[in-house]
């Protein structure tokens, strides 16, 4: 099966995003999810919660990443 010359197949490609994330916007989204983090962190502080395990554990982890997120952001801004 002959392809195209000027249109590669999807196969060929490397997969790109859609619009990319400006390096501004990444301290922001690190800080987005340290956001979510604290809330879920918040709700599973309540005694009335059944599912305070997961949300602790999902807490924890928004916040380790957003705040990895936000310092890679912080420094790739910095080094700009």
């Amino acid at each position: 099966m002959l392809g195209s010359l000027s249109h590669p197949s999807p196969a060929d490609v490397p997969p790109q995003a859609v619009n990319e994330l400006s390096a501004s916007g990444v301290p922001a989204l690190g800080l987005v999810l340290v956001v979510i983090g604290g809330f879920l962190l918040g709700r599973s502080g309540r005694g009335s919660n059944p599912s305070r395990r997961e949300e602790r554990r999902g807490g924890v982890v928004f916040l380790v990443l957003g705040c990895l997120i936000g310092a890679a952001g912080l420094v790739n801004l910095w080094l700009d």
